[in-house]
């Protein structure tokens, strides 16, 4: 069975839309096609994406050719104190403090988070079933909430999660953060310790983030290493269709 590979590009916003258009040259160079895009609709709350039509019709163009829209936060930013178990407080004030914004709501704004940024999406014609909450963190009331909007998936930073049936997919990782240095060497870190697992799991992940993106020597190592995985048959597919065919 050929090894299938999660591509995605995370932060999809118009603060970086330029970078976003240099990561989807660099995939389609490489044939990694079709992808994910995890599209915040208004960053920082103030970043709305309708305000940014080169973006949307660039995004439009990528569903026209096969690759998926993911709901990635609605603002992207902390609104609150933390909540959650204490492991998931700990993680995101380590490592996600400004962005985590699902640790840090009211599940009844979770709620109209989700719904608001579903319905700015497919009013711009980019209609979502799936979730990835930023940092990748978020609280345990998450998962029923997303099956009750009638979301087929969420995105965790190590498995996929088939919401309607409660199935997790593990999902071995490499990537590009586009973080501070300490951050983006401890994700380097932690890929390097996933290494032997993703040699041998039959679906792996690679996520590519484009604050900095063009000008970054990991990034650049990060698609050099996709498209070796590429060239040896690894087929590319999003989170919605590794959730079909599971």
């Amino acid at each position: 069975m050929a090894r299938r590979v999660l591509v995605s590009v995370h932060d999809v916003a118009p603060a970086w839309v330029e970078e976003v258009r240099w990561l989807l040259r660099e995939l389609d160079a490489i044939g990694a096609h079709p992808r994910s895009l995890l599209v915040i609709p208004c960053h920082n709350g103030r970043d709305d994406l309708r305000r940014c039509p080169q973006l949307v019709e660039l995004l439009q163009a990528e569903v026209a050719n096969g690759s998926e829209i993911v709901l990635h936060g609605y603002t992207h930013a902390r609104a609150g104190r933390w909540r959650g178990d204490p492991i998931t407080v700990a993680r995101a004030a380590l490592f996600a403090r400004e962005v985590a914004e699902f640790v840090s709501l009211e599940w009844q704004e979770q709620r109209a988070r989700l719904l608001a940024g579903r319905e700015l999406l497919a009013d711009l014609g980019l209609p979502t079933r799936g979730f990835c909450p930023p940092g990748w963190l978020h609280t345990t009331e998450l998962p029923d909430l997303l099956r009750e909007l009638g979301f087929t998936y969420l995105v965790e930073m190590l498995f996929l999660l088939d919401v309607e049936l409660g199935q997790r997919l593990v999902t071995p990782w490499m990537g590009f953060m586009g973080a501070s240095r300490f951050h983006e060497e401890l994700a380097q870190f932690g890929a390097r310790l996933l290494a032997p697992w993703r040699t041998r799991a039959q679906l792996v992940s690679v996520f590519l983030h484009p604050q900095g993106a063009p000008r970054s020597p990991v990034c650049r190592r990060v698609l050099r290493e996709l498209a070796q995985e590429l060239e040896r048959g690894g087929v590319p597919l999003t989170y919605g269709e590794a959730i079909r065919s599971s």
